[in-house]
């Protein structure tokens, strides 16, 4: 590529154009891989430098003192940049904060960041450094503006390598998608085409998107080429006919000192809780049932289930299924966990043919529908005009990543919160796919069903529980048949049932089946299935075809009034819904609303506004189920040449025949027909603009117990946090498991040695005056004490951000570094920022009570603010608790203390660690179920103590902890964590 181009970078004190300052700034103008000139200075700042800045930069004041002025170096970098292309990282704040001084730069601009995005989807993060790693660039230094800009170069050079290995229809495809989308970077696309198209490179998938074309009508370009050729499926997994008992003894030994782990793992720990788990595994999947384990950190659970469940589905040849809550722990077990397991079984097979058999289990991943594209949705998507550049932008991306694919899991794709709704346009999903018309599941293109048949012949399949939950209410069912099944972070199985076993109605869902059933365009021509059905009709030679052509010409022009009435009705019942929610305050002045529908709300007079709009909307719906019905059984008349012809447009007639239906019922029971075993509200959110009808079961136990427990010979749930109280009834009677064994493994970490557990006696109770200025000061003092190295856990956002900006300046200014989440980053980079400098504080909300792991000193101090009571005005809370005597400890309270365990194991994560944990909530110790937290924890050194104390007290805990350690060290006594067979 002969053009100039110059890549930017600067280094700023903050992130606000309006109040931070540049602090340094470097460019390099380059053609090709030629560096043509440089331009680098460091830029003098009239306020200082924050400390979260020198932290990432290594520059102060002392290096900046005598540097000039920006309006000093303004003109010099103008005159540097004049009009080439820029190329930068994300470049828009660079330039913003370039106009907010005083140079407004007007060039072409290129996003490294965007372009990654688009022709690296399978990076799992697009930071500067991970592209450049990704593209094989050694990255010497980082938040350095030269270095950042040597590092931009490359990799924007190496990017237009890869487009290079792009065939010139695809090519083609992404010039145009990126030219609609509104990205600068068409260009580049589009220089890349020439320049392929001049030399006459790329000319292969011309040929070959030529001869696809030819033979398959609507296809147009090579790379999908591969989606029309038949692939083979994998082999069912068969029965073996043997029905062994798993030696429980035998197992156990496996685990110990002299046990195929120990042979395999580098400091390896012999966990009699491991062993005891594992073993009541193994007899629980021998005798049958359903046996309930709470394991506490340190155990090494993974292990301990997925070793006796490999044993058994391999010598059975049956499937274990096993499911999570969270994608990390659903990575950590199939790219961690079970890798490890089967380098241990090789290692030893030749001791015992029953590890040779075991170490051939084959494992997979199953993900719910809507994670895979739908490649005939896809395509049809393809032929109606993009609605935004959202839609515009998510064509190019699948585009550029479906010649790579193996999956077609969108978890592959960078996408945006806007773009992840233009996905649900091509997704599977229940409903939309009738598999026996589809084209590509007939010759096992299908990502969905390839994904399936894969699992059919796996012995271990790891879902999440949505898919778990959600397959069981499918007709097209996604997962094989199994019979075994282990959940694990079994504590939020109640949640996702709730969620799963419920519906939501949105406007958009009323909007876009309008637009795919019937519309017209800016000419007047009929769109949507309808439309296309009849273009496709007029357009075939058969005269039968014309005939029923100019018949449903004739119909669209009768039903489409009846359509455009449905879309304004929806827009109507909506805007009366969010005149309800308008209507009811928020709780703690929030912006996202939700309304419970109780009988009070029915009897207001907007509903009675509401009712008569959702007659209207329904009737309307029916119509459209009539009109796409009549449409169906007409086709089905036609000759089959014809209705091969238009086969996919029949299946997207039924899909969506089914999905009329479908909210036509939802519609129905909500407004006119409420069943009093579910929950019904309205959710309103403000960013992006947002508004739903939903749906709960009140309980979900029996529906639990019906679909899923019932149909099971073994069933194992485990977690780290099931009990309250040293007791199962909680969860027990929440998902209705009466017959299940029950099994507490304690955490093999000495808690009581190695953790001070702080309660706060005299700090007012949260919502007393006062309770957040003591807790801000509590803070300070603490986080002083100890030089930061702390997570401070809250239950909501607006008091979080109370006490950042109370500590945030006060901290820095003695260098101990104070993140927000949502501020500052997303919970992974503000703990990737602790691990990496331990004088930090992360200050974090719902998403940190789970999930974090930072073992060391980096975390010795926890701080849980307030009890993680749920918000009462919840509209499922609130007529759960409506069912219990006593709502509060029944049901409040133990919801609470599994949520406050799972905050409180964020502290010991090894058997090197210790800390302190502080609750700043007195009603642990005022308060007689403050007993039912503390009770329900590891046996801990506890204080309750004032405020004042709190400080001295975590200060001299850590230094004898730091003490204590050195020596057992010395001595050679250390333990060591286990890596994952410790999880």
């Amino acid at each position: 590529m002969a053009r100039i181009y110059v890549a930017l970078d600067i280094e700023a004190t903050g992130m606000d154009p309006e109040r931070d300052e540049i602090i340094e700034v470097a460019a390099i103008k380059f053609r090709d891989e030629q560096v043509l000139e440089r331009f680098e200075t460091l830029v003098q700042p009239r306020r200082p430098v924050p400390l979260s800045v020198s932290s990432l930069t290594g520059l102060t004041m002392r290096d900046l003192r005598r540097a000039p002025i920006f309006t000093h170096v303004a003109p010099r970098l103008r005159q540097f940049v004049r009009n080439y292309p820029i190329v930068g990282q994300s470049p828009e704040y660079d330039l913003q904060m370039l106009a907010a001084h005083g140079l407004e730069l007007r060039n072409p601009v290129y996003d490294t960041f965007r372009l990654a995005t688009i022709l690296l989807p399978d990076l799992p993060a697009y930071s500067l450094a991970s592209i450049a790693a990704r593209l094989g660039i050694s990255v010497a230094q980082q938040h350095r503006a030269m270095a950042d800009v040597e590092t931009t170069m490359a990799v924007f050079l190496g990017l237009c390598d890869l487009l290079r290995e792009y065939d010139l229809e695809t090519l083609r495809r992404l010039a145009d998608y990126t030219t609609q989308a509104g990205l600068p970077e068409s260009d580049v696309f589009e220089a890349v085409y020439r320049e392929l198209a001049e030399q006459g490179i790329g000319q292969l998938g011309g040929v070959l998107a030529e001869r696809l074309r030819t033979a398959v009508p609507g296809v147009h370009h090579a790379a999908e080429l591969v989606f029309l050729l038949p692939r083979e499926r994998p082999s069912r997994l068969e029965p073996t006919g043997r029905i062994p008992q798993l030696d429980t003894e035998w197992i156990g030994h496996l685990y110990g000192q002299a046990g195929i782990f120990a042979q395999t793992l580098p400091g390896y720990e012999h966990r009699p809780g491991q062993i005891l788990m594992a073993q009541a595994v193994a007899r629980t999947l021998n005798e049958g049932g359903q046996l309930l384990v709470e394991a506490g950190t340190g155990t090494g659970k993974s292990l301990a289930y997925l070793l006796p469940a490999v044993f058994h589905a391999v010598e059975r040849g049956e499937t274990v299924v096993v499911s999570t809550d969270t994608l990390a722990l659903q990575d950590q077990l199939f790219a961690k966990d079970l890798p490890l397991l089967r380098r241990a079984l090789e290692t030893a097979a030749e001791e015992d043919p029953r590890l040779a058999r075991a170490a051939q289990f084959r494992a997979t991943v199953l993900k719910g529908r809507s994670n895979y594209l739908c490649l005939r949705r896809w395509f049809l998507r393809q032929r109606e005009p993009f609605q935004s550049r959202a839609e515009a932008l998510l064509a190019a991306k699948i585009t550029a990543w479906l010649p790579q694919t193996e999956t077609g899991d969108r978890a592959e794709l960078h996408l945006t919160s806007e773009e992840q709704a233009a996905w649900a346009q091509v997704a599977e999903s229940e409903g939309a796919c009738l598999p026996h018309r589809c084209l590509f599941n007939r010759r096992n293109q299908c990502f969905l069903y390839r994904a399936r048949a894969t699992a059919e012949s796996a012995h271990i399949v790891i879902v999440n529980h949505a898919l778990l939950l959600s397959d069981l209410l499918a007709e097209s069912r996604v997962l094989p048949p199994y019979h075994h099944l282990i959940i694990d972070e079994a504590h939020h199985l109640v949640d996702e049932a709730t969620q799963q076993f419920g519906f939501q109605v949105a406007q958009e869902d009323v909007r876009e089946l309008v637009r795919r059933v019937l519309g017209l365009d800016h000419l007047g021509r009929f769109t949507g299935v309808l439309g296309e059905l009849w273009s496709a009709l007029a357009a075939l030679p058969d005269a039968t075809a014309r005939g029923f052509a100019r018949e449903l010409g004739e119909k669209l022009t009768e039903w489409w009034p009846r359509v455009e009435a449905l879309h304004h009705q929806a827009e109507g019942l909506f805007l009366l819904l969010g005149n309800i929610v308008q209507h009811h305050p928020a709780e703690n002045g929030s912006y996202d609303r939700q309304v419970r529908i109780t009988q009070s709300v029915r009897h207001e007079a907007t509903w009675s506004a509401v009712e008569e709009v959702g007659q209207t909307l329904t009737t309307h719906l029916r119509s459209v189920c009539s009109a796409l019905h009549w449409a169906g059984v007409r086709v089905d008349e036609l000759p089959e040449t014809v209705r091969d012809e238009v086969s996919e447009l029949v299946t997207e007639l039924d899909v969506l025949e089914r999905r009329a239906r479908e909210l036509h019922d939802r519609l129905q029971e909500v407004l006119f027909a409420p069943r009093a075993e579910r929950v019904y509200w309205l959710t309103w959110r403000a960013q992006p603009p947002h508004l739903s009808l939903n749906m709960a079961p009140l309980q979900v136990a029996s529906l639990l117990n019906e679909l899923l427990f019932s149909r099971l010979e073994t069933c194992v749930l485990t977690s780290a946090t099931l009990t309250v109280d040293r007791s199962f009834a909680y969860i027990r009677e929440q998902l209705g498991l009466t017959d299940a064994d029950e099994l507490v493994v304690d955490s093999p970490f000495d808690y009581a040695s190695s953790t001070l557990l702080c309660l706060a006696e005299d700090i007012a109770e949260p919502g007393e005056p006062g309770y957040q200025r003591q807790v801000n000061e509590t803070l300070l003092g603490l986080l002083r004490a100890t030089r930061g190295r702390a997570l401070v856990l809250f239950t909501s956002h607006s008091a979080l951000q109370a006490a950042y900006r109370a500590i945030k300046r006060p901290l820095e200014q003695e260098g101990i570094l104070v993140l927000g989440q949502r501020i500052d980053g997303s919970p992974r980079q503000l703990v990737e920022r602790l691990k990496a400098r331990p004088e930090t504080v992360v200050l974090g909300t719902n998403a940190v009570w789970e999930g974090v792991d930072v073992p060391g000193e980096a975390l010795s101090v926890l701080v849980i603010a307030k009890l993680p009571f749920a918000v009462p005005s919840d509209p499922v809370f609130a007529a759960r608790c409506e069912a219990y005597a006593d709502p509060f400890h029944e049901y409040a309270v133990p919801q609470a203390v599994l949520r406050f365990k799972q905050g409180f194991g964020r502290l010991i994560r090894s058997t090197r660690d210790y800390g302190v944990c502080v609750v700043l909530d007195r009603r642990m110790v005022t308060r007689r179920y403050g007993q039912s937290f503390v009770q329900s924890l590891p046996p801990c050194t506890i204080r309750r103590t004032t405020t004042a104390q709190i400080p001295r007290l975590a200060q001299e805990w850590l230094v004898r902890q730091q003490d204590r350690l050195a020596a057992s060290t010395a001595g050679g006594k250390g333990g060591q964590s286990n890596g994952s067979a410790g999880s």
